[in-house]
Protein backbone atom coordinates (compact mmCIF):
# COMPACT_ATOMS: atom_id res chain seq x y z
CA UNK A 1 0.00 0.00 0.00
CA UNK A 2 1.86 3.42 -0.95
CA UNK A 3 2.71 5.53 1.83
CA UNK A 4 -0.57 7.82 1.72
CA UNK A 5 -2.39 5.26 1.24
CA UNK A 6 -1.31 3.97 4.32
CA UNK A 7 -1.61 7.21 6.36
CA UNK A 8 -5.01 7.65 4.60
CA UNK A 9 -6.10 4.90 6.75
CA UNK A 10 -4.55 6.02 10.13
CA UNK A 11 -6.39 8.96 9.14
CA UNK A 12 -9.73 7.70 8.79
CA UNK A 13 -9.58 6.02 12.00
CA UNK A 14 -8.80 9.06 13.82
CA UNK A 15 -11.24 12.13 12.01
CA UNK A 16 -14.00 13.32 13.08
CA UNK A 17 -17.75 12.64 12.13
CA UNK A 18 -19.47 15.61 12.05
CA UNK A 19 -20.32 17.55 9.32
CA UNK A 20 -18.61 20.61 8.36
CA UNK A 21 -20.35 24.09 9.80
CA UNK A 22 -20.14 25.76 6.44
CA UNK A 23 -22.57 25.34 3.83
CA UNK A 24 -24.12 22.96 6.33
CA UNK A 25 -27.92 24.68 5.33
CA UNK A 26 -27.29 25.49 1.75
CA UNK A 27 -26.04 22.20 0.32
CA UNK A 28 -27.10 19.26 -0.66
CA UNK A 29 -30.37 21.13 -2.12
CA UNK A 30 -31.62 17.68 -3.53
CA UNK A 31 -30.22 13.85 -3.61
CA UNK A 32 -26.53 13.23 -5.25
CA UNK A 33 -25.77 11.43 -7.71
CA UNK A 34 -23.19 8.88 -7.72
CA UNK A 35 -21.79 8.35 -11.52
CA UNK A 36 -20.28 4.36 -11.62
CA UNK A 37 -18.63 3.60 -14.81
CA UNK A 38 -19.21 -0.11 -15.00
CA UNK A 39 -22.10 -2.35 -15.42
CA UNK A 40 -23.92 -3.49 -12.46
CA UNK A 41 -23.39 -6.38 -10.37
CA UNK A 42 -19.49 -6.37 -10.38
CA UNK A 43 -17.42 -5.75 -7.60
CA UNK A 44 -16.82 -1.76 -8.77
CA UNK A 45 -20.97 -1.35 -8.48
CA UNK A 46 -21.55 -2.92 -5.23
CA UNK A 47 -18.29 -0.62 -3.74
CA UNK A 48 -20.42 2.39 -5.10
CA UNK A 49 -23.90 0.98 -4.00
CA UNK A 50 -22.29 0.12 -0.10
CA UNK A 51 -20.87 3.60 0.05
CA UNK A 52 -23.79 5.69 -1.81
CA UNK A 53 -26.25 3.52 0.86
CA UNK A 54 -24.53 4.45 3.91
CA UNK A 55 -23.74 8.66 2.82
CA UNK A 56 -27.86 8.92 3.21
CA UNK A 57 -27.28 9.70 7.13
CA UNK A 58 -24.57 12.11 7.14
CA UNK A 59 -25.51 14.27 4.08
CA UNK A 60 -29.76 13.63 4.71
CA UNK A 61 -30.36 13.11 1.06
CA UNK A 62 -30.09 9.91 -0.89
CA UNK A 63 -26.83 9.09 -3.19
CA UNK A 64 -28.61 7.00 -6.35
CA UNK A 65 -26.06 5.48 -8.24
CA UNK A 66 -26.25 5.76 -11.94
CA UNK A 67 -24.31 3.15 -14.22
CA UNK A 68 -22.59 4.52 -17.37
CA UNK A 69 -20.60 1.91 -18.61
CA UNK A 70 -18.36 2.25 -21.88
CA UNK A 71 -14.69 2.43 -23.03
CA UNK A 72 -12.99 1.67 -19.65
CA UNK A 73 -14.65 4.26 -17.39
CA UNK A 74 -13.05 7.16 -20.13
CA UNK A 75 -16.59 7.62 -22.00
CA UNK A 76 -18.34 8.48 -18.30
CA UNK A 77 -15.57 10.59 -17.17
CA UNK A 78 -15.81 13.02 -19.92
CA UNK A 79 -19.29 13.22 -19.43
CA UNK A 80 -18.79 14.07 -16.31
CA UNK A 81 -16.53 16.57 -16.40
CA UNK A 82 -18.77 18.30 -19.12
CA UNK A 83 -21.66 18.46 -16.81
CA UNK A 84 -20.55 20.66 -13.97
CA UNK A 85 -22.62 19.10 -11.52
CA UNK A 86 -22.03 19.88 -7.84
CA UNK A 87 -24.69 17.61 -6.53
CA UNK A 88 -22.64 14.34 -8.32
CA UNK A 89 -19.60 12.06 -7.21
CA UNK A 90 -18.09 10.38 -9.91
CA UNK A 91 -16.28 6.93 -8.84
CA UNK A 92 -12.72 7.24 -10.10
CA UNK A 93 -10.18 4.67 -10.35
CA UNK A 94 -6.62 3.96 -11.77
CA UNK A 95 -8.51 3.16 -15.11
CA UNK A 96 -10.15 6.91 -15.83
CA UNK A 97 -7.49 8.80 -13.61
CA UNK A 98 -4.05 7.43 -14.10
CA UNK A 99 -3.80 4.60 -16.95
CA UNK A 100 -6.53 6.08 -19.71
CA UNK A 101 -4.79 9.87 -19.73
CA UNK A 102 -1.44 7.89 -20.28
CA UNK A 103 -2.80 5.95 -23.38
CA UNK A 104 -4.79 8.33 -24.79
CA UNK A 105 -3.90 11.64 -26.04
CA UNK A 106 -7.11 13.09 -26.87
CA UNK A 107 -9.52 12.50 -24.14
CA UNK A 108 -12.89 14.65 -23.61
CA UNK A 109 -11.38 15.35 -19.88
CA UNK A 110 -8.49 16.18 -18.00
CA UNK A 111 -8.29 14.65 -14.97
CA UNK A 112 -6.32 17.01 -13.23
CA UNK A 113 -8.00 20.15 -13.92
CA UNK A 114 -11.47 18.54 -14.60
CA UNK A 115 -12.23 17.32 -11.13
CA UNK A 116 -11.96 17.42 -7.29
CA UNK A 117 -10.76 14.88 -5.29
CA UNK A 118 -12.93 13.77 -2.62
CA UNK A 119 -11.34 10.74 -1.41
CA UNK A 120 -9.82 7.31 -1.51
CA UNK A 121 -12.74 4.76 -0.95
CA UNK A 122 -10.89 1.15 -1.20
CA UNK A 123 -7.49 -0.70 -2.98
CA UNK A 124 -7.86 -3.85 -4.32
CA UNK A 125 -4.34 -6.06 -4.36
CA UNK A 126 -3.97 -8.38 -8.33
CA UNK A 127 -2.88 -11.51 -8.11
CA UNK A 128 -0.56 -13.69 -10.93
CA UNK A 129 -2.31 -16.74 -11.67
CA UNK A 130 -0.85 -20.20 -13.53
CA UNK A 131 -2.40 -22.86 -15.35
CA UNK A 132 -0.37 -25.64 -13.26
CA UNK A 133 0.36 -27.76 -16.26
CA UNK A 134 2.24 -24.85 -17.72
CA UNK A 135 4.02 -23.65 -14.43
CA UNK A 136 3.78 -27.31 -12.61
CA UNK A 137 6.55 -25.71 -9.67
CA UNK A 138 4.63 -23.46 -8.92
CA UNK A 139 6.92 -20.80 -8.14
CA UNK A 140 7.18 -17.63 -9.77
CA UNK A 141 11.04 -17.39 -9.28
CA UNK A 142 10.95 -20.16 -11.74
CA UNK A 143 8.62 -18.80 -14.03
CA UNK A 144 10.16 -15.24 -13.73
CA UNK A 145 14.08 -16.62 -14.52
CA UNK A 146 12.07 -19.05 -17.75
CA UNK A 147 11.31 -15.71 -18.85
CA UNK A 148 14.71 -13.84 -18.83
CA UNK A 149 16.54 -17.43 -20.33
CA UNK A 150 13.67 -17.13 -23.09
CA UNK A 151 12.48 -13.92 -23.96
CA UNK A 152 8.62 -13.48 -25.33
CA UNK A 153 8.38 -17.75 -24.95
CA UNK A 154 6.68 -17.45 -21.81
CA UNK A 155 3.24 -15.21 -21.64
CA UNK A 156 0.42 -13.69 -19.22
CA UNK A 157 -2.88 -12.90 -19.89
CA UNK A 158 -5.07 -9.85 -19.30
CA UNK A 159 -8.81 -8.20 -19.28
CA UNK A 160 -7.65 -6.30 -22.43
CA UNK A 161 -5.06 -4.12 -24.02
CA UNK A 162 -4.59 -0.87 -21.91
CA UNK A 163 -6.24 -2.47 -18.66
CA UNK A 164 -4.82 -1.93 -15.55
CA UNK A 165 -3.85 -5.84 -15.34
CA UNK A 166 -2.19 -5.62 -18.96
CA UNK A 167 0.16 -2.61 -17.64
CA UNK A 168 1.24 -4.64 -13.81
CA UNK A 169 2.51 -7.08 -16.10
CA UNK A 170 4.06 -5.00 -18.21
CA UNK A 171 5.56 -3.38 -15.16
CA UNK A 172 6.81 -7.14 -13.74
CA UNK A 173 8.36 -7.68 -16.97
CA UNK A 174 10.19 -4.09 -17.09
CA UNK A 175 11.60 -4.32 -12.98
CA UNK A 176 12.45 -8.14 -13.86
CA UNK A 177 14.38 -7.75 -16.94
CA UNK A 178 11.80 -10.74 -18.28
CA UNK A 179 10.46 -10.33 -21.42
CA UNK A 180 6.44 -11.48 -21.20
CA UNK A 181 4.56 -11.91 -24.02
CA UNK A 182 1.17 -10.37 -23.32
CA UNK A 183 -2.36 -11.98 -24.65
CA UNK A 184 -4.71 -9.71 -24.30
CA UNK A 185 -9.27 -10.67 -23.46
CA UNK A 186 -12.30 -9.38 -23.93
CA UNK A 187 -12.56 -9.13 -19.67
CA UNK A 188 -11.31 -10.82 -17.04
CA UNK A 189 -14.01 -13.94 -17.45
CA UNK A 190 -12.65 -15.09 -21.08
CA UNK A 191 -9.16 -14.61 -19.37
CA UNK A 192 -9.58 -16.85 -16.64
CA UNK A 193 -11.40 -19.48 -19.39
CA UNK A 194 -8.21 -19.34 -21.46
CA UNK A 195 -5.41 -19.90 -18.21
CA UNK A 196 -8.11 -22.32 -17.28
CA UNK A 197 -8.24 -24.26 -20.77
CA UNK A 198 -4.34 -24.13 -21.03
CA UNK A 199 -4.43 -21.33 -23.68
CA UNK A 200 -2.32 -19.27 -22.02
CA UNK A 201 0.43 -19.52 -19.08
CA UNK A 202 -0.55 -17.03 -16.24
CA UNK A 203 -2.81 -14.53 -16.29
CA UNK A 204 -3.09 -11.32 -13.93
CA UNK A 205 -6.42 -10.70 -12.31
CA UNK A 206 -8.16 -8.79 -9.59
CA UNK A 207 -8.15 -10.22 -6.19
CA UNK A 208 -11.95 -10.73 -5.77
CA UNK A 209 -13.02 -12.22 -9.18
CA UNK A 210 -9.63 -14.52 -9.21
CA UNK A 211 -10.54 -15.95 -5.82
CA UNK A 212 -12.84 -18.98 -6.01
CA UNK A 213 -10.96 -20.67 -9.40
CA UNK A 214 -7.76 -20.40 -6.74
CA UNK A 215 -10.21 -22.12 -4.08
CA UNK A 216 -11.31 -24.42 -6.51
CA UNK A 217 -7.62 -25.60 -8.01
CA UNK A 218 -8.32 -24.35 -11.64
CA UNK A 219 -5.45 -22.30 -11.50
CA UNK A 220 -2.78 -21.71 -8.82
CA UNK A 221 -1.53 -18.20 -7.36
CA UNK A 222 1.71 -17.25 -7.72
CA UNK A 223 2.30 -13.97 -6.62
CA UNK A 224 0.23 -10.93 -5.15
CA UNK A 225 0.71 -7.69 -6.07
CA UNK A 226 0.01 -5.93 -2.86
CA UNK A 227 3.45 -4.66 -0.85
CA UNK A 228 2.74 -8.07 1.94
CA UNK A 229 0.71 -11.03 1.60
CA UNK A 230 -2.98 -10.53 1.80
CA UNK A 231 -5.17 -12.53 4.40
CA UNK A 232 -7.26 -14.39 1.73
CA UNK A 233 -3.88 -16.00 0.60
CA UNK A 234 -1.46 -15.87 3.45
CA UNK A 235 0.78 -18.53 1.73
CA UNK A 236 1.51 -16.62 -1.53
CA UNK A 237 3.99 -14.67 -1.70
CA UNK A 238 4.11 -10.35 -2.44
CA UNK A 239 6.20 -9.70 -5.68
CA UNK A 240 7.91 -7.63 -2.84
CA UNK A 241 9.63 -10.31 -1.23
CA UNK A 242 11.60 -11.81 -4.50
CA UNK A 243 13.62 -8.80 -3.62
CA UNK A 244 16.87 -7.78 -5.88
CA UNK A 245 17.34 -10.56 -7.88
CA UNK A 246 14.73 -9.50 -10.01
CA UNK A 247 14.27 -5.91 -8.97
CA UNK A 248 11.06 -6.25 -7.32
CA UNK A 249 11.79 -4.55 -3.65
CA UNK A 250 9.00 -2.72 -2.41
CA UNK A 251 6.51 -3.51 -5.12
CA UNK A 252 3.63 -2.40 -5.11
CA UNK A 253 0.88 -2.57 -7.79
CA UNK A 254 -3.11 -2.20 -6.59
CA UNK A 255 -6.48 -1.11 -8.53
CA UNK A 256 -7.97 2.01 -6.31
CA UNK A 257 -11.49 3.68 -6.40
CA UNK A 258 -12.12 6.56 -4.66
CA UNK A 259 -15.10 9.86 -5.43
CA UNK A 260 -14.04 12.42 -7.38
CA UNK A 261 -16.57 15.59 -7.76
CA UNK A 262 -16.80 18.37 -10.49
CA UNK A 263 -14.18 21.21 -10.46
CA UNK A 264 -16.74 23.34 -10.52
CA UNK A 265 -17.42 22.50 -6.42
CA UNK A 266 -16.60 24.60 -4.02
CA UNK A 267 -14.49 23.82 -1.13
CA UNK A 268 -17.40 24.01 1.30
CA UNK A 269 -19.05 21.20 -0.63
CA UNK A 270 -15.74 19.48 -1.40
CA UNK A 271 -15.45 19.16 2.49
CA UNK A 272 -19.34 18.17 2.86
CA UNK A 273 -18.69 15.49 0.36
CA UNK A 274 -15.70 14.03 2.25
CA UNK A 275 -16.81 14.15 5.70
CA UNK A 276 -19.83 12.14 4.48
CA UNK A 277 -17.65 9.68 2.98
CA UNK A 278 -15.47 9.21 5.90
CA UNK A 279 -18.62 8.88 8.22
CA UNK A 280 -19.78 5.80 5.77
CA UNK A 281 -16.37 4.29 5.76
CA UNK A 282 -16.18 4.58 9.49
CA UNK A 283 -19.35 2.45 9.94
CA UNK A 284 -18.45 -1.09 10.78
CA UNK A 285 -20.80 -3.00 8.69
CA UNK A 286 -19.49 -1.09 5.50
CA UNK A 287 -15.94 -1.56 6.08
CA UNK A 288 -17.14 -5.63 6.95
CA UNK A 289 -18.66 -5.67 3.47
CA UNK A 290 -16.47 -3.95 1.60
CA UNK A 291 -13.79 -6.73 3.00
CA UNK A 292 -15.82 -9.31 2.24
CA UNK A 293 -15.47 -8.66 -1.17
CA UNK A 294 -11.75 -8.73 -0.77
CA UNK A 295 -11.26 -4.73 -0.87
CA UNK A 296 -9.88 -2.91 1.53
CA UNK A 297 -11.44 0.19 3.08
CA UNK A 298 -9.28 3.35 3.19
CA UNK A 299 -10.54 7.08 3.53
CA UNK A 300 -8.48 10.19 4.31
CA UNK A 301 -8.65 13.23 2.86
CA UNK A 302 -8.90 15.23 -0.46
CA UNK A 303 -5.01 16.37 -0.70
CA UNK A 304 -4.19 12.57 -0.05
CA UNK A 305 -6.19 10.87 -2.69
CA UNK A 306 -5.00 13.95 -5.34
CA UNK A 307 -1.83 13.43 -4.53
CA UNK A 308 -2.39 9.41 -4.85
CA UNK A 309 -4.06 10.27 -8.34
CA UNK A 310 -1.09 12.44 -9.81
CA UNK A 311 1.81 9.64 -8.66
CA UNK A 312 -0.45 6.77 -10.13
CA UNK A 313 -0.80 8.86 -13.02
CA UNK A 314 3.23 9.45 -13.47
CA UNK A 315 4.40 5.76 -12.51
CA UNK A 316 1.88 4.53 -15.39
CA UNK A 317 3.24 6.94 -18.62
CA UNK A 318 6.24 5.76 -17.36
CA UNK A 319 5.41 2.09 -18.01
CA UNK A 320 3.06 3.13 -21.02
CA UNK A 321 6.09 4.63 -22.34
CA UNK A 322 8.91 2.29 -21.58
CA UNK A 323 6.74 -0.47 -22.69
CA UNK A 324 5.98 1.11 -25.90
CA UNK A 325 2.53 0.34 -25.18
CA UNK A 326 -0.90 1.15 -27.71
CA UNK A 327 -4.20 1.14 -27.20
CA UNK A 328 -6.32 -0.69 -29.26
Amino acid sequence: MPAIARRSMLALAAAPLAMPAVAQGAWPQRDLRLICPFPPGGTTDVVARLVATAMREPLGRAVVVENQPGAGSTLAAGRFAREADDHALFLSQIASHAIGPALYRNLAYDPETDFRAVTLLVTVPNVLVANPRKVPSGDIRDFLREARRQPGERNFASAGNGTSTHLTGELIGQLAGARLTHVPYRGAGPAMTAVVGGEVDTLIDNLPTALPQIRAGTVRALAVTARTRVPDLPDVPALSELGAEFGLEGFEAEAWFGLHAHRSAPDAVVERMSAAVLAALADAGVRQQLASRGTTPRGGPPADYARLVASERARWLRVVRDGNVQAD
